[in-house]
């Protein structure tokens, strides 16, 4: 079989979440140095490229470079605030929950650090984070058995009608279906919640006692869920239909953080287990430990925008990075460049018009001035929507896939410009393109920066 062949069938197995276990080797790095507290807690991409993570007992935020650089920021966090979950958001901001300060904490890329108290209850226990669809931050308040949402500007609106008591929200997502979706570590449910406010809750399928705690979007458009007790995965389509997964996960694993991988499939942390978990959209379990500390408690997991998968070890005081990749391949950084701007006139391959509503544009990136070689598998890219005429969402795909996944890369709304990291891969026709899908009513402008290509 030529070389060509075998990376087209690597990669087509890939696609189905079938090959991951046989093409890529994962290598996993701890990073301590510059990290003053022993428990680090959430973590998240940010907008300028690095990693963002919580300092839970020092009541610190951490950043942490694709290199493994560390500066933390403690100003402007009250005492006992106990940092806990971080999200990137609409604004280009980080936004945080503080577990024991009943707040909301912004902190830009610089470091300066804004709290928000107001309109949130007493004993909230905020604790799950994620943008909105909306524009807006939502997050979940465990103890006061609310959801939360506040405005970029810092306005906190709280529901709880429809959310069973005691249900104790946890995690918190934003869903395919334009909804945010949210788990009940307390109730066993998972719940939905519209951005008007109107709750769902969905118990059918989720085993009594499992303590659900993660919940991301995956890649086949539906949620993923961690269950801590139960010991399994979970996944439940936008209708309610819940699928629990437990071979493969060790006893006494207790599933916590989940997240979308670059390769397509999803990947989980076992806070007990000291291992990281790699889980297949048709719910095939592979668990790594090699590399780890004894005893690290790994907790929150994130993609970076470095093509790799990142992590929080809550006892050990140390970030952890998963490194992907086929045998001989490798991931290569570039300066950011530009690709394209349909604001650009005249039209051409490489600039506009602007992407209009329910449309899909092929582009080659192998065909820019950024040096990508035509051997590229995927790259890595900074996805900027602009100029939206209604709300929507964008969606990278290869070129020469006719179906889009039932997932979003960047979500936007009218007058407001909103940008996100993503890892696609190239057409595996070698033409080097990659799709752009506009899921929205109206037309919108969009930027593409690369940043990096798997070789």
């Amino acid at each position: 079989m030529s070389r060509r062949r075998l990376r087209e069938v690597l990669l087509g197995l890939a696609a189905l979440g079938l090959g991951s276990a046989l093409a890529q080797a994962q290598v996993i790095t701890e990073f301590s140095a510059g990290i003053t507290a022993a428990s680090t807690s959430g973590i998240a991409a940010g907008p300028d490229g690095n990693l963002w993570f919580t300092e839970e007992g020092n009541d610190q935020i951490g950043r942490i470079t694709p290199l493994g650089a560390v500066t933390e920021f403690g100003s402007g966090i009250s005492v006992g605030a106990s940092p806990r979950e971080i999200t990137t958001g609409p604004d280009g901001n980080l936004w945080f929950t503080e577990r024991s300060g009943d707040r909301i904490g912004r902190i830009t890329p610089l470091g300066v650090v804004t709290e928000f108290s107001a309109g949130i209850s007493l004993s909230a226990f905020p604790w799950g984070i994620t943008s909105g669809p909306d524009g807006n931050l939502w997050f979940t308040e465990s103890q006061s058995n609310r959801i939360g949402l506040i405005t970029p500007l810092g306005v906190v609106t709280e529901f709880n009608v429809g959310i069973s008591l005691s249900a104790q929200p946890q995690g918190i997502t934003s869903g395919p279906d334009g909804n945010l979706w949210f788990t009940e570590f307390n109730g066993s449910r998972i719940g939905r919640i519209t951005p008007l406010g109107v709750v769902t809750e969905f118990s059918v399928g989720v085993s009594p006692g499992s303590f659900p705690e993660g919940i991301t979007s995956g890649p086949d458009g539906n949620l993923w869920f961690t269950e801590f007790l139960g010991n399994r995965i979970g996944r439940i389509t936008p209708l309610g239909v819940v699928t629990e997964f437990s071979t493969g996960i060790s006893p006494s694993a207790d599933p916590y953080g989940i997240t979308p991988g670059p390769d397509g499939n999803l990947w989980f942390t076992e806070y007990t287990g000291h291992r990281i978990g790699r889980i297949t959209p048709l719910g095939v379990v592979t668990e790594f430990s090699t590399g780890i500390t004894a005893g690290a408690e790994p907790q929150s997991i994130a993609s970076g925008p470095d093509g790799k998968l990142w992590f929080t070890e809550f006892n050990a005081g140390r970030i952890g990075r998963v490194s992907l990749g086929e045998a001989g391949e490798a991931f290569y950084t570039l300066s950011p460049c530009r690709v394209l701007d349909t604001r650009n006139t005249p039209d051409g391959p490489l600039a506009g018009p602007a992407l209009q509503a329910g449309a899909t544009r092929t582009f080659d990136v192998v065909a820019s001035p950024c040096g990508i070689p035509s051997t590229a598998l995927a790259v890595s890219v900074n996805l900027t929507a602009i100029g939206a005429a209604a709300p929507g969402y964008l969606t990278l795909f290869p070129g020469n896939d006719a179906t889009p996944p039932l997932a979003s890369n960047v979500n936007f709304t009218p007058g407001v410009t909103r940008a996100n990291n993503a890892v696609v891969r190239l057409a595996t026709d070698a033409s080097g393109t990659i799709n752009v899908k506009n899921g929205s009513a109206g037309t919108v402008h969009f930027v593409l920066d690369v940043n990096g290509y798997f070789q």
